[in-house]
């Protein structure tokens, strides 16, 4: 372009091209756009009083704050908890249809929402497992109960898993829900609760084992020594999977519903599909009290919930929190007593264990005075306030990294 202008020797070029350069300065010396932020958390927050519920979402770069609200973040009608895979963050409003959201993060670190899944007839998602990109499972409950198949990438529908084995295996039932999945060996182990006119059906706890090369149910399989696997996501999960393939299923058991059965902790050995007959943690003795959950680290430690008062469980009748985060043994099968540091906390607000990249662990506080995260130190067993919110209580924190 230039040496076809000098060629013409002209005055009137040079003072163009004079002119151009300098334009071509200005420009340079323009400010650069800002780079994108890095967020490598996403936290959800619910703030309201029933049924006037509003869940938070938003992403920061880090935990490194003492206090955090809503400012940044974006709402969500009800109240909503969240989970992650590969950087989005999925969203379960309650609330008929049944919705799952799914996010990603913009250039500012806000949440954009980039699809959503609606099932009618349902009132919320339960429970999700990725096994890809493309492929992953995931429960409605409140209505119709069903699992189906869908694309995370595309949020579309893809398959329905046949469950006609899973429904047909308690007679005299009004709902079926199914809670918590883990995944072995290309079967699906997913926690089933069967309910009369909202009381457990019997005191039994159920397992349903899919085989997901033919996305059908092969079996049930029922132990009654523990009732109720009624597990949701966090420290409240009812199944978890060790390093060695062994998976243990929480039963919050029928104690607190007039049954015989106590919280407790059942063993499907690596390489079976069945309850190991020879394994059961009875978390009632060991704990002290009716106890809520699992949660297991990738170190080997678990962690549950002990209510403090089972007349309270759902914490309605005296207005105070009432679970105390307990680390228990699985292998000896003993509690190891309350988490040191933390308050009594809010079942009913969700309870929350997150790991981080240095193993260290996180736990959520809900009481009447503060909605808090603390930080457990696994080497020193210690607890500190990490942060808290004033934007309502934590539901979800996710590591998008």
């Amino acid at each position: 372009m230039k040496k076809q202008l000098l060629k013409r020797t002209s005055i009137m070029a040079l003072a163009i091209l004079s002119a151009w350069s300098i334009t071509g300065c200005d420009n340079d010396d323009s400010t650069p756009e800002e780079p994108a932020i890095e967020v490598d958390f996403a936290l959800s927050t619910v703030s309201g009083a029933w049924p006037d519920l509003t869940t938070y979402i938003q992403g920061v770069e880090s935990l490194d704050f003492s206090t955090i609200g809503n400012d940044n973040a974006i709402e969500l009608t009800g109240s909503a908890s969240t989970v992650s895979y590969d950087g989005s963050v999925y969203a379960t409003p309650f609330g008929a249809p049944a919705n799952l959201v799914k996010y990603s993060m913009n250039a500012e670190g806000v949440p954009e929402e980039a699809e959503r899944i609606v099932v009618p007839g349902a009132n919320t998602f339960s429970t999700m497992y990725f096994k890809s990109e493309t492929e992953a499972y995931a429960t409605v409950a409140g209505g119709i109960s069903k699992l189906i198949v869908f694309n995370p990438s595309t949020m579309r529908i893809t398959g329905e898993v046949n469950l006609s084995s899973v429904t047909r295996r308690v007679s005299g039932i009004t709902r079926t829900y199914y809670l918590d999945m883990v995944e072995r060996d290309n079967q699906l182990f997913m926690g089933v609760h069967y309910e009369n006119n909202f009381t457990p059906a019997n005191d039994s706890a159920y397992v349903a084992v899919i085989d997901l090369n033919a996305n059908v149910g092969e079996k049930v399989i029922a132990d009654g020594r523990t009732g109720m696997v009624f597990g949701g996501q966090g420290p409240n999960a009812g199944i978890v999977k060790a390093a060695n393939g062994d998976i243990y299923v929480q039963g919050l058991g029928t104690l607190n519903d007039g049954g015989n059965s106590p919280s407790g902790v059942l063993r499907i050995e690596a390489g079976s599909s069945d309850f190991d007959e020879d394994y059961f943690f009875n978390l009632v003795e060991a704990t002290g009290n009716i106890s809520y959950g699992i949660y297991r680290t990738s170190g080997g430690r678990s962690f549950t919930a002990k209510v403090e008062d089972a007349a309270d469980f759902w914490e309605f009748m005296t207005g105070e929190p009432q679970f105390t985060y307990y680390e228990i043994d699985l292998s000896a099968k003993t509690s190891l007593g309350a988490v040191p540091g933390l308050p009594t906390t809010y079942g009913s607000r969700r309870m929350i264990i997150h790991e981080l990249e240095d193993s260290n662990l996180l736990f959520s506080i809900a009481t009447n005075d503060e909605n808090a995260v603390y930080k457990f130190d696994i080497n020193t067993n210690t607890s500190d306030k990490l942060f808290v919110s004033t934007g309502g209580y934590v539901t979800g924190i996710e590591n998008l990294k």
